[in-house]
């Protein structure tokens, strides 16, 4: 990753309420990952918890659409946000006007998948988070079989986070 990679704060979609940033305050990082091929970006939000943390920098490198699978923590460009989260699955695309294939993703900590993610949107994948003097290399053996396991039990965050945001709710606020 060479010095002069772009780092942005960019919202990570989660529960919290969020303010709306400047119009495509996004598409410097965007554009650069489209020309140069990585970028380093700060996340802040809680969609991605516990994996990842508000503070936590994000390595992405942009790899090829059709090579993301499920497990792999994707970057996209949608509405003037970054967005980063997991890959559930993909969609293929099929059928006689040869629709294009999709991802589904999702914030581990979210209840909802988001809307399919297209080609356009897609900007590159997740290699590394840093936290402090801590880095997590995602390209692992390790970190792979447990971003697949974290996909495939991804529907079950519903039935974890929302006793838990529930009990917050009523405890703390």
């Amino acid at each position: 990753m060479s010095a002069t990679s772009a780092v942005s704060q960019v919202r990570i979609e989660g529960n919290e309420p969020f303010v709306s940033p400047a119009p495509d305050a996004a598409l410097p990082v965007a554009e650069k990952m489209r020309s140069q091929g990585s970028a380093c970006l700060r996340v802040s939000g809680g969609s991605m918890s516990p994996w990842m943390r508000a503070g936590d920098f994000v390595f992405i490198r942009r790899s090829e659409f059709a090579r993301i699978a499920a497990g792999d923590v994707v970057v996209f460009h949608r509405n003037g946000l970054l967005v980063v989260h997991r890959t559930i699955r993909r969609v293929e695309g099929s059928g006689p006007r040869k629709i294009a294939s999709s991802l589904i993703t999702k914030g581990d900590a979210s209840d909802e998948v988001d809307a399919p993610v297209s080609e356009e949107e897609y900007l590159g994948r997740v290699t590394r988070i840093h936290r402090g003097r801590r880095h997590i290399d995602l390209e692992s053996l390790t970190q792979k079989l447990l971003g697949r396991l974290l996909a495939r039990v991804s529907r079950l965050s519903r039935v974890v986070y929302f006793p838990l945001r529930f009990a917050n709710r009523l405890l703390f606020r």
